[in-house]
């Protein structure tokens, strides 16, 4: 990778940051002054890399915004690798004025990346409070299952079998934060469980980014009392966790969670060799390749990323994921169909990345 097209991407990376840091109070409207130092940084560092090489220059911060909601960053002038990101991908949703999935995952990039570093620690934390991976897996599904909670159910979460888990997870949800309740109304897609808009006009839209034919809209008249876990979690922990909890149970054998990362799984096959994998739902394949790279890195071995079927068929997904891929990774990218398909039989498999 060139320089330019390395510093390009460490820029587009500082504003997808900006954009999330100015989301992260969850009582105030998106995109309310006064402006963090990062978006102020961010936008100082677009400007002088404009000037430098003659590019365009946004206005100001609102017009930053702007670039954000309004063009993809092939339309900035940026050098980014061919195929980094899909085309016409934007950091802010056009009509929810929302930070897309790309800006959480190039926001997730480098080691100061967060919101999935926040994820990360978050967890961490409660496999402390657990004291046992079995306990902590079983915390861990609850959260999965339930992102947001519209109307949260005291008697069902003081049932036997659950009031432990409870008590262990009910930390790390909160309010839902005041910008996704309009006229006294919050909303939840049926399809992935997060949070939604009702826009007022065109389709739905919800953070998982599911098609309108596929969700419905599921509405609480009462915003106060819904529960939600933070943004980080719902997206790098709930998001694939629908697509974790189908491909487990469609295992012959049990698969066991390792205490490392986002859902790092490992399975014995029938002739005893180990597989290990973990499930992304990640709109960009640049993205996602580097970071299944850091965790095949932390594991000192081979590693499947399992991918929901309908994005392992995007044109180019599979292809551009394994030229983001840096050299002697040993990564394979499967859709979940063909990983459950195959079993943990120990076979040999052709590397779909």
């Amino acid at each position: 990778m060139t320089e330019n097209r390395q510093t390009d991407i460490n820029l587009l990376i500082a504003v997808a940051r900006g954009v999330i840091e100015l989301t992260s109070n969850p009582h105030s409207s998106a995109f309310r002054l006064p402006y963090p130092p990062s978006v102020q940084l961010a936008l100082d560092q677009m400007v002088l890399s404009a000037m430098t090489r003659g590019r365009p220059v946004p206005a100001g911060v609102p017009d930053l915004m702007s670039w954000c909601r309004e063009r993809g960053p092939e339309e900035w002038g940026l050098q980014l690798p061919v195929g980094f990101l899909t085309a016409g991908a934007r950091l802010i949703h056009p009509t929810a004025w929302e930070p897309t999935r790309t800006c959480a995952e190039l926001t997730s990039l480098g080691p100061h990346g967060s919101p999935e570093r926040e994820a990360e620690d978050l967890l961490a934390g409660l496999v402390g409070t657990c004291g046992t991976v079995e306990r902590f897996a079983v915390c861990r599904d609850f959260l999965v299952r339930r992102p947001v909670m519209l109307r949260p159910d005291p008697m069902e979460l003081l049932r036997p079998t659950v009031t432990q888990t409870w008590s262990l997870v009910k930390g790390l949800y909160g309010p839902v934060p005041d910008r996704f309740s309009a006229d006294r109304l919050v909303h939840r897609c049926t399809a992935c469980g997060l949070l939604a808009k009702s826009p007022t006009a065109g389709a739905p839209w919800c953070e998982g980014g599911c098609p309108s034919a596929d969700s419905k809209l599921e509405t609480s008249h009462e915003p106060q009392t819904a529960l939600a876990l933070p943004f980080a979690l719902r997206i790098f922990l709930a998001l694939p966790g629908r697509i974790e909890l189908m491909v487990r149970s469609r295992l012959t054998e049990q698969a066991r969670l390792l205490p490392l990362s986002l859902g790092v799984h490992r399975v014995t096959g029938q002739d005893g060799t180990l597989r290990t994998f973990q499930v992304h739902d990640r709109e960009q394949p640049g993205p996602a390749a580097l970071r299944a790279a850091q965790v095949a890195a932390l594991l000192g071995g081979s590693l499947d990323i399992v991918v929901p079927d309908d994005l392992a068929a995007r044109p180019g997904y599979r292809q551009h994921f394994a030229q983001a891929l840096p050299a002697g990774v040993r990564v394979s990218l499967l859709s979940a169909s063909d990983f459950t398909a195959l079993g943990p039989t120990g076979r040999t498999r052709r590397n779909h990345a």
